[in-house]
């Protein structure tokens, strides 16, 4: 056999699903939910290379600067909370990871370079997801939510990855495209505050299902749908 990059094989496995789906679920006019976890941009523990784009994006962003963070400084560092630094001697995991990945600038380049090269393979995954569900007639009758689980890092508090709840670590990308949605949203922003615990709620109130009484979370869509926020929400 040979080697497939993570990012190709989350492609890979979506479309087998849909074209599955099309050829067995469409004709049934049977509803699917596809779930496409993606592995990037997470890095590889272990490797000193950390993140690991494909061979064929590394031409991207090479004449670029990454911009390096405001806080990126020993002096943000040191404003640290003392627990963040413990007597022992020894880094937190946030320190500890700054360290395999922006303690020197050049290396700094590198990394980040790196994680945005898998984060536009990412973006060139969901095109061609898209792609698929426009090409099967699906796509304007398919609702899509793109995010994530968490932020991250990037040597903003000399910290990285995620861990400790600052705006960096906390916020995630949110972007909803949902048939029901009011043309009057199309293409906005919403400063809403909405949680992932919102998420089950929303995809439930989307199939016509109510969440179970112990669930927690409200359906998203009354910031979308005209009147959404007249009744109740879940």
């Amino acid at each position: 056999g040979w080697m497939v990059h993570i990012t190709d094989k989350n492609t890979g496995d979506a479309l087998r699903f849909l074209k599955m789906w099309e050829q067995k679920g469409k004709p049934k006019q049977k509803p699917f939910f596809l779930n496409v976890a993606y592995f990037a941009t997470h890095a590889v523990d272990g490797d000193t290379r950390q993140y690991m784009p494909q061979n064929k994006s590394m031409a991207m962003y090479e004449n670029d600067t990454i911009p390096i963070p405001a806080t990126a400084t020993e002096e943000a560092w040191q404003k640290m909370p003392y627990f963040f630094r413990p007597k022992s001697g020894g880094m937190n995991e946030g320190r500890t990871r700054w360290m395999w990945r922006y303690d020197e600038p050049d290396k700094h380049q590198r990394m980040m370079k790196n994680y945005y090269r898998m984060a536009s393979e990412v973006d060139t995954s969901v095109g061609i997801i898209l792609k698929e569900l426009e090409m099967q007639g699906q796509l304007n009758n398919t609702m899509i939510i793109f995010t994530t689980d968490n932020g991250n890092f990037h040597a903003e508090h000399g910290l990285a990855d995620k861990w400790y709840p600052h705006q960096e670590s906390i916020r995630v990308p949110l972007v909803i495209k949902d048939p029901r949605m009011s043309p009057e949203f199309f293409g906005t922003t919403n400063d809403e505050f909405t949680l992932n615990i919102d998420l089950a709620a929303t995809v439930l109130a989307a199939a016509g299902l109510d969440p179970l009484p112990t669930m927690m979370g409200r359906d998203m869509s009354v910031l979308y749908r005209k009147n959404g926020f007249e009744g109740e929400v879940a």
